[in-house]
């Protein structure tokens, strides 16, 4: 039997949302989600400074040193969600939980597999934390018309700024695959997204 070190028994109980930082990242979703995880029926991750517009996601998920050293003195007092991170360096730091990783994509049990952008790692904390239903929003895997890659526009440098999009969406298949082979459901929430690897719906219809 596979180790499962994160597993929380809590999260098996409802679908987990990934609220990720795509362009089309609404307050009407947000507002959907909010009332959801008030009447306890959603656990919720939101992906780095996305906090900040959803403070009361129970986790906040960074996968990288800069960026945590960038937003979290920003965020920090607007939350009091857990965070947690597996960059060993940044949890020791400033004492957020850590999660071992591993460099293969998918979906790992006892380490978070990478899967290029931290995103789709933070999908993967929900599955080892226990989730069996995973919601996302916030994944476009695109740009929007106006070019913004993100609903804050851009990160500042020295933070990573490239989209590697086609390499992101080609690692999803292999989550979608390692989804079902687990029992796992992931459902694309996301208006539009070009990412397809995963069946396609709306947060209203989801958690309706």
């Amino acid at each position: 039997m596979t180790a499962r070190p994160y597993h929380r028994p809590a999260w098996a109980t409802r679908p987990a949302v990934v609220i990720a930082s795509g362009p089309s990242l609404s307050d009407e979703q947000l507002q959907r989600i909010e009332q959801a995880h008030l009447e306890e029926r959603v656990h919720v991750i939101a992906v780095n400074n996305t906090i900040q517009r959803a403070p009361w996601a129970d986790v906040c998920y960074f996968g990288d040193y800069t960026a945590l050293k960038h937003y979290l003195p920003k965020l920090n007092a607007l939350t009091l969600a857990e965070w947690v991170t597996t960059d060993r360096a940044a949890a020791e730091r400033w004492r957020l939980t850590h999660l071992r990783a591993a460099t293969p994509n998918g979906l790992g049990l006892d380490r978070i597999r990478l899967n290029g952008n931290s995103g789709m790692q933070a999908v993967n904390v929900a599955v080892a934390f226990g989730a069996t239903r995973v919601l996302l929003i916030g994944f476009d895997m695109r740009d929007a018309k106006d070019g913004r890659a993100h609903w804050f526009g851009q990160h500042p440098g020295p933070l990573v700024t490239k989209q590697l999009y086609s390499a992101w969406i080609d690692k999803a298949d292999t989550v979608a695959s390692d989804a079902k082979k687990l029992g796992v459901e992931i459902v694309n929430c996301t208006p539009d997204s070009a990412m397809t690897c995963f069946r396609m719906s709306s947060i209203e219809k989801e958690i309706a």
